[in-house]
């Protein structure tokens, strides 16, 4: 589902005006930016906990020339959904 699909229904399930559920979709992706960014959690209920991760370096190969290189260490954001999240989707 796209943005504006999902802001569309969340505007109809809600009876807020789509501009509105845009406006505080778009802020409420400005915030997790920000405490990832800063290393907190954001947990979620019903949905899960966002975080960033540390990666350590590591070899990988070039798919195109075979080359083994180096990936330097960086952050990843995982995302560990909730026990009725995974009931759900099961």
């Amino acid at each position: 589902m796209k943005k504006p699909d999902f802001v569309r229904k969340i505007a109809e399930a809600t009876g807020y005006p789509a501009q509105e559920v845009d406006r505080v979709l778009k802020a409420m992706v400005q915030c997790l930016q920000e405490a990832l960014k800063n290393g907190e959690v954001i947990s979620l209920s019903g949905l899960g906990s966002f975080r960033a991760k540390s990666r350590k370096a590591k070899p990988a190969r070039n798919p195109k020339t075979g080359e083994i290189i180096q990936v330097p260490a960086g952050k990843k954001v995982s995302f560990k959904p909730t026990n009725t999240l995974r009931r759900i989707i099961q």
